[in-house]
């Protein structure tokens, strides 16, 4: 078997309900060179069943863990990633046919080290509901010409899935997932401080579903933190980097905005939970963010503007 130009992790954990469409849509991709590493996390539906059903195709393989995380489960897949790019397809999703090869002929054509797209949500039972509406004009990208974006989290969303990633991109600069939720909230900006070119594409080939039941749910009293503690890390990292006066106005404007939705979210669950439970305790986690000082904790970054 050649090796695979693309590695495609997906993460399972109780997604038996979608997991075939998920895995079907990659099986019928029209770029063919690429391999699905699929990571069971211990659920304790069938899904695992159903993932082996799909190993009699030489290009994925199955591993068994147990539960560990969403961030744990990303982190074993780029460690067996043989492909020089990873592509990441949440178990309930799905990707259209021409998702990968769109992906990749922008990342050849310009070398690039992240591809971004655009993506269509459906519902539960893979009925259409709504397109992206704003993603960054198409092109090619300097770091410090896109960064501004990535920091305000509009036109280029903190989202792990719409993108084609450059594996090196972890393995140089020794990024990996967190164990908490809102992982790639936390890491997506790292990544793209350390790459040097960015390919934007207006496609939308990726195919997101809402789930009532998801995380961003927001059923998990502890949400909201995890969010502002990925925000707070981030911060830190730009303030730590020799750029720090060029990004200013981006953070603030991230601060800003990160208070903004937090606060709305805590409102839409207390009035989905109806109950108070928790929301002094988060309140509070928001005012403090909104008030605090960087600090220099995250690990140093070494690029500087050229």
């Amino acid at each position: 078997m050649q090796t695979p130009a693309i590695s495609v992790i997906v993460p399972i954990y109780k997604v038996e309900k979608y997991l075939r469409r998920c895995l079907d849509s990659a099986a019928k991709q029209t770029f063919q060179n690429f391999e699905v590493i699929m990571i069971d996390d211990g659920s304790p539906d069938g899904s695992a069943e159903v993932a082996l059903s799909y190993t009699d195709d030489p290009r994925f393989r199955l591993i068994r863990q147990e539960n560990s995380g969403v961030g744990a489960v990303r982190n074993k897949g780029i460690r067996e990633a043989r492909g020089e790019y990873i592509a990441f397809l949440d178990g309930d999703d799905a990707f259209a046919p021409d998702h990968l090869e769109k992906l990749y002929s922008a990342a050849k054509a310009a070398d690039a080290d992240v591809v971004c797209c655009g993506y269509c949500c459906c519902d539960e039972n893979g009925e259409h509901l709504r397109s992206s509406k704003i993603i960054h004009h198409g092109g090619v990208f300097c770091t410090d010409s896109i960064m501004g974006a990535v920091l305000r989290d509009i036109s280029i969303r903190s989202y792990l899935w719409s993108k084609l990633w450059r594996k090196s991109l972890f393995t140089r600069n020794n990024i990996f997932f967190p164990k908490m939720t809102f992982e790639d909230t936390y890491i997506i900006p790292i990544l793209f401080y350390y790459s040097e070119k960015t390919a934007v594409i207006g496609d939308r080939t990726y195919i997101y579903t809402c789930r009532n039941n998801s995380i961003t749910g927001l059923t998990d009293i502890s949400c909201i933190g995890n969010y502002l503690e990925a925000n707070r890390y981030v911060e830190d990292f730009f303030v730590s980097a020799p750029e720090a006066d060029f990004y200013r106005k981006d953070l603030v404007f991230r601060r800003i905005k990160t208070v903004l939705v937090t606060f709305c979210w805590l409102f839409v669950r207390v009035w989905r939970a109806r109950t108070l439970e928790g929301f002094g305790y988060n309140l509070g986690k928001i005012a403090a963010f909104a008030v605090r000082k960087n600090s220099a904790k995250a690990t140093k970054p070494q690029r500087k503007i050229s």
